[in-house]
C-alpha cells in the first residue's frame, strides 16, 4: 500500500509541475502550431533586416529582426528554426505603419507603427511550419518558422 501511495504522490507532483510550466497560454489547432502574442508600438532602436537568434540565456527569447523599407521587407521568406515552447520575439522596424499576419492556429494579426516597435512575443505549442507575412502596406512573405 505504501508503494502505491508513493507512486501516486510522484504522479501528482509531475502533473502539478507540468500544469504550472506547460501552460504558455497558447491555443492548439489542427493545421499549424498555436501561438500567443501581443504587440504595442514604440520601443528602443535595434538592428533590423535579418533573422537572428538570441542564445545568451537558455530561457531567452529567440529574436527575429524584421525591416520594412519602401517596397522591400527583410527577411524575405527565410526559413528559421525555432524551439517548441520557447518564446520568439519579432522586432519590426519600418518606414511606415502596417500589419503582419501570423499563420498560426488561431491566425493572428499585428499592427506596427513607423519606427522600431516593441517585440511581438510568440510561443508555439506544437511542431510544424508557421508562415509570417506582411499584409499592409505590402503583401510579401517575411519568414517561415520551423517549430521543432
Amino acid at each position: 500500500m505504501r508503494r502505491g501511495l508513493s507512486a501516486a504522490a510522484v504522479l501528482l507532483s509531475v502533473l502539478a509541475l507540468t500544469a504550472a510550466c506547460g501552460d504558455d497560454g497558447g491555443t492548439s489547432g489542427t493545421d499549424t502550431p498555436g501561438a500567443d502574442g501581443t504587440s504595442s508600438p514604440g520601443g528602443t532602436s535595434r538592428p533590423g533586416g535579418s533573422a537572428t537568434s538570441s542564445t545568451e540565456e537558455p530561457d531567452a527569447a529567440q529574436t527575429i529582426a524584421i525591416t520594412l523599407e519602401g517596397d522591400t521587407g527583410t527577411p524575405a521568406g527565410d526559413r528559421v528554426d525555432v524551439d517548441l515552447g520557447k518564446p520568439v520575439d519579432l522586432v519590426i522596424t519600418a518606414d511606415r505603419p502596417g500589419e503582419i499576419h501570423v499563420h498560426s492556429s488561431p491566425e493572428q494579426y499585428f499592427d506596427f507603427v513607423a519606427g522600431t516597435n516593441d517585440p511581438i512575443e510568440l510561443t508555439f505549442d506544437r511542431p510544424g511550419l508557421v508562415e509570417i507575412e506582411f499584409h499592409e502596406p505590402i503583401d510579401a512573405p517575411i519568414v517561415e518558422l520551423k517549430v521543432q
